[in-house]
Formats: structure tokens, sequence, C-alpha cells
């Protein structure tokens, strides 16, 4: 059973911390943040679809986390969402404190800070649709304040990872900067004057959806064209198994190291083709990389940024990926947009949401 006011007031020694969660598409992460945005803890275990299972997940995660004198995430496996013990999560039984992790028995969990893909209305803490999860109209901040009787904060995704590389990574001291990370989708982080946008409604950001080829390919929005749809890990994959089909033997190597034939492609396989010099795989990639430079292009001439972060999946899985794109973007875009322009590759891996995340509830609890 949760027990209200467990986290917030067990450890009552003034050792802030901070709870991140981050929400993504097939795991949830949570990591203990502590005032300097250390990461000093990290656990993930596989998402349920349902996002009332997944909400059930993450209380009695935060339950058994709050029961324990000695905080030491482990790897969370095969848990069953209609397991009811709240004491059998899959966890590892010897969780013994590291003593490395500057962790110690008396820890105060401030806040938890929640990092969410799709469209999320801050205030309220309401993820209101998320395409890849398919989740609509949750009450995440509600539930977990509720249950906890803490405060509870909740942004997109890209926002969350923007705010860390801004304030703790590749993108740190830097007044104006767009964070751009391509995974299954793709999503930013706009930094303006040092300042996080959220636009009017909070959708600022959603560059995934700018359209890049005038009634091209259909997008899990419902729009054509979009730049995920050609850029994103999803797009990607359907591409490149549209090729398959049609020439098999051209893509042969792509197809091999899919593990399940041509129905299993994804951005990864291509990439390890890549790695491997398959020339079907450097021409795909150079490919994709004129539309990941078509996005920023048109980011870049229009926010005047000072540094563009590109990270996610895509990026980190398909080396070179962004210098052959930087060459584009420095040849097409306008000489005063890139003219004192960086472009370079995010510091953070996946922890970077959560890290992020944190750090807002952080900022946001000084603030009230």
């Amino acid at each position: 059973m949760i027990n209200n006011n467990k986290i917030n007031n067990k450890y009552n020694s003034g050792n802030d911390k901070y709870l991140g969660i981050d929400i993504g598409g097939t795991n949830i992460r949570f990591g203990i943040v502590d005032k300097k945005g250390k990461l000093l803890s990290f656990n993930l275990f596989p998402i349920d679809k349902s996002a009332d299972a997944a909400i059930l997940h993450i209380k009695k995660f935060i339950n058994q986390m709050s029961a324990k004198s000695k905080i030491e995430f482990k790897n969370v496996k095969n848990y069953n969402a209609d397991n009811n013990g709240d004491n059998n999560l899959g966890l590892d039984n010897n969780l013994g404190l590291d003593n490395n992790l500057g962790l110690d028995n008396n820890i105060d969990i401030k806040a938890i800070g929640i990092s969410a893909a799709g469209q999320i209305e801050k205030e309220k803490g309401i993820i209101t649709y998320s395409p890849n999860l398919n989740w609509k109209n949750v009450h995440i901040k509600e539930e977990l304040e509720n249950s906890f009787n803490i405060p509870v904060f909740i942004d997109n995704d890209v926002k969350t990872i923007a705010y860390a590389e801004w304030k703790l990574g590749a993108g740190r001291g830097i007044k104006n900067l767009i964070c751009i990370f391509i995974g299954t989708g793709i999503g930013s982080g706009l930094i303006i004057n040092n300042k996080l946008i959220d636009g009017c409604s909070g959708s600022a950001g959603e560059i995934g959806h700018i359209t890049i080829v005038s009634g091209g390919r259909k997008c899990h929005c419902g729009n054509n064209g979009c730049f995920e749809a050609y850029a994103g890990g999803w797009g990607i994959a359907e591409m490149t198994k549209e090729k398959a089909i049609h020439n098999p033997e051209k893509y042969k190597k792509i197809i091999e190291l899919s593990k399940g034939g041509i129905n299993n492609i994804s951005s990864k396989s291509l990439g390890e083709a890549f790695i491997l010099k398959d020339e079907t795989a450097k021409e795909l990639v150079y490919e994709i990389a004129l539309y990941i430079a078509d996005g920023v292009i048109s980011a870049v001439n229009l926010l005047n940024p000072c540094m563009v972060v590109l990270g996610g999946g895509v990026v980190d899985g398909i080396p070179d990926l962004v210098e052959i794109a930087e060459k584009e973007i420095r040849k097409r875009a306008l000489n005063t947009a890139v003219k004192s322009l960086k472009i370079v590759k995010s510091k953070f891996g996946e922890s970077a949401g959560l890290i992020g995340a944190a750090m807002i509830a952080k900022s946001m609890i000084r603030s009230s």
C-alpha cells in the first residue's frame, strides 16, 4: 500500500535530492539527482503501454524506494502489472548502498520531475497526447501528488533534455540554443535569451512536425511530409523497408543485420550496416542527413541560435550523420545564421531527460 508523506517526510535532514522520471516509448527511467545535477542512482524498467498500468508501476516503485533506508536502484525486470504486491517489483533483493554514490540514510526527496514524450499541459501536469504510447489526457501530476504529497512537475522530454544540456551539458553558458533529439520521433527544446520556451499552449519545439516535403509521407500526427516521417527512427525504418521490399538484393546487408528480415529493419540495423561500410547503407545515411539538414536549416534561419545540440538514438547509432548534415547546413542556410553557429552532439546519454526534469523541479521549488 502507498503511504502518504513517506518520501517527503521520512528523510528530513536537509540533504536535498530530486527524483527524475523519464517516460519513454519503451522504458521508464528513474534517477536520484542532487542539487548540482549529478546523477546519484539510476534504474529503468520496461513500460506498459497502458497509462494506468504504467502509473501503478511508478507508484509501486517509488513506494518501495521510500521504504528503503538505503536507496540504490537496481534493474527491474519482468514486473507484471497484475501483481499488486508492493514489495515484489522484480528488484534485486540486495539493494545495499553504494557509498561511492554519495547517498546516505538521510535523503530528503524535495520534488519529482517528469520527462514525457508528447504534448504536455505543464501547469496542470497532464500528458494531453503521447502518440508513440497512444496516451491521452493522463493526469500524472495529480495521481502522484495525491499518493505521495510531494510536488510533481512535468514537461516534454526534449525540453527537459534541452534544459539539462543548457544548464549542465554541451550548451552550458549559451544564451540562445536549440536542442534537437532524433529518436523514434523528433523533437526540440528552445532556449531563447536564457529562457526555456513553452509557446502559447506549451507545444513550442515540435520541430518533428514541420513540413519538409509537401504532400510527402504520412506522419503519425496525421499530416503529410513531416520532418520525423523522413528522419525520425520510425520514418527511417519505414523508408528503408519500402526500398528493401522493392530491391532485396541491394539491401541484403541491412536485411541480414535486422535479425528477422525486412519487417525488423530499423535505424539501428541501418547504422550497423553503415559501420560495416555497406554502400547501400552509405547512400541511405547520406539521404537521411540531407533530410536532417532540411529541418535544422529551417530552425536556424528562423531563430538564429548560437548553438544547435543534436542527440538521440538515431544520432548516436549512425556515425558521421551529424558531420554530413552539418556540411549541408552550412552550405545552404543563411550566411548570417551560420556565421557564429556551433553544431555539437549531446553530452548526455539516456539519463538526460530525467536529469533535466529533476533540475526543472528544483527550479520550480525555488521559485515557488
